[in-house]
């Protein structure tokens, strides 16, 4: 009995003893890595401060380098492209300084999913910084969005983006020749939206349904091409048609975006679903109202020659608009800019008229005419839009946001009806 407690006490002792040994060695291992974690900030922060005197892209854009070394004459920055090749270098956009150091490189994301962006790398908060904050997200990197690689940092890439900087696992990256073989993925084709409250439409022409209302600056990657209309991309949404010309066209690199950037987009995204919804409502109810019961009116009395004169005075005024009055959503003036009810509100009150101001209302306030004795004057109904008759088979109106005053035909879309207040 005695002994197995002596064989029990020495086994105690020397448990004890490795356990000393091991917190020892554990301390000094944390002191170690504070001292390397301090040591690569400091090259961390040299790297950006040198990145920042030399005009570095964030995202690693090639011609964005080639341009300041042409414009400025500065050798010391060079960027690997065919002519950097022949020079010996065999990385896929690498930038040196002066002294032939590698100052970062472009890395491209590899996976479908998004890839997180953290401010630390997750779970060495009591290392690098002795504090127990907890890494938080800065931003997501998609299939082929770049960046530039600062440093590895063990199982981990430090990088800086166009908006954000942060620490991204490496295995979701490649770099080097990997790189260079998705180089085509790198870019899109977006469309940056022009005007507030743009609509994006499920069919390529005007009066098709509204998916969504997006606003001004929000960017979009092009699915398909077209020569009036292009198909887009909206998150949450899914793909809808835009008209070309209400929007700006480019080919940009993929860079990621900000985790705050991101809510924000999302937000207006959904507050942009919630307008088209109340916008197609609204077209519901006007077309689900007894509009048809019009369509076999009986011509009206001829004109008189003062009438004719008269309707024929507002035609010519309205037409002096044609090709500069811009369109402004909820506007009604002759001189700013109108939408397409105001416009017409507005001539006729240049002739003492007094209408409605919405296209449901103006519709039904006016006498019902058929479309078989239009004349001109005449307000042509669309459901949702309004156009003022000007003769032979012609409107005057105001299209869309980012448009001017326009003629267009009667049949630009399928009219429900059209009223007259010239009598």
């Amino acid at each position: 009995m005695k002994k197995s407690n002596i064989i029990n006490s020495k086994i105690l002792a020397g448990v004890l003893a490795a356990a000393v040994v091991v917190v020892g060695a554990g301390t000094m291992s944390l002191n170690e890595n504070k001292v390397m974690a301090a040591e690569r900030n400091a090259k961390a922060e040299e790297t950006r401060v040198l990145v920042e005197e030399i005009g570095l892209p964030s995202a690693g854009v090639g011609q964005v380098v080639d341009n300041y070394v042409g414009a400025s004459g500065d050798s010391s920055v060079e960027l690997l492209s065919t002519t950097a090749l022949a020079a010996g270098y065999e990385e896929f956009n690498e930038y040196y300084d002066g002294r032939g150091n590698c100052v970062g490189k472009l890395i491209v994301c590899k996976e479908d999913a998004a890839v997180n962006v953290y401010d630390r790398i997750p779970g060495n908060e009591r290392i690098e910084t002795g504090d127990t904050q907890m890494a938080k997200i800065v931003g997501r990197m998609y299939y082929g969005d770049t960046a530039t690689l600062i440093m590895e940092c063990g199982f981990w890439y430090e990088i800086v983006a166009d908006t954000f900087s942060g620490y991204v696992p490496k295995e979701h990256f490649v770099t080097g020749k990997e790189a260079e073989k998705l180089n085509d993925d790198t870019w899109e084709r977006i469309a940056i939206i022009g005007e507030d409250d743009l609509y994006i439409n499920e069919e390529p022409w005007y009066g098709s349904t509204v998916l969504c209302c997006l606003d001004k600056g929000m960017k979009c990657p092009i699915v398909e091409w077209g020569d009036e209309f292009s198909l887009i991309h909206v998150d949450g949404v899914g793909d809808g048609w835009v008209e070309n010309a209400l929007c700006t066209i480019t080919d940009m690199r993929k860079v990621g975006i900000t985790a705050k950037e991101e809510a924000k987009n999302r937000e207006k995204i959904e507050d942009g679903v919630d307008r088209a919804a109340a916008i197609e409502e609204a077209k519901e109810a006007y077309t689900s109202s007894p509009a048809y019961q019009f369509a076999h009116i009986e011509p009206a009395p001829a004109d008189t020659a003062d009438t004719a004169a008269f309707r024929q005075a507002v035609a010519d005024y309205a037409q002096q608009f044609v090709g500069w009055l811009p369109y402004v959503w909820g506007g009604n003036s002759l001189e700013s800019g109108a939408d397409c009810c105001g416009f017409t509100q507005a001539i006729y009150a240049a002739f003492g008229i007094d209408i409605p101001r919405t296209e449901g209302d103006q519709y039904w306030s006016g006498t019902q005419v058929s479309l078989d004795d239009l004349r001109p004057g005449d307000i042509i109904y669309y459901g949702g839009h309004v156009a003022l008759f000007v003769g032979g088979d012609t409107v005057v109106h105001e299209p869309v946001p980012g448009d001017v005053c326009s003629y267009q035909s009667v049949y630009m879309m399928d009219p429900i009806g059209a009223v007259r207040y010239i009598n």
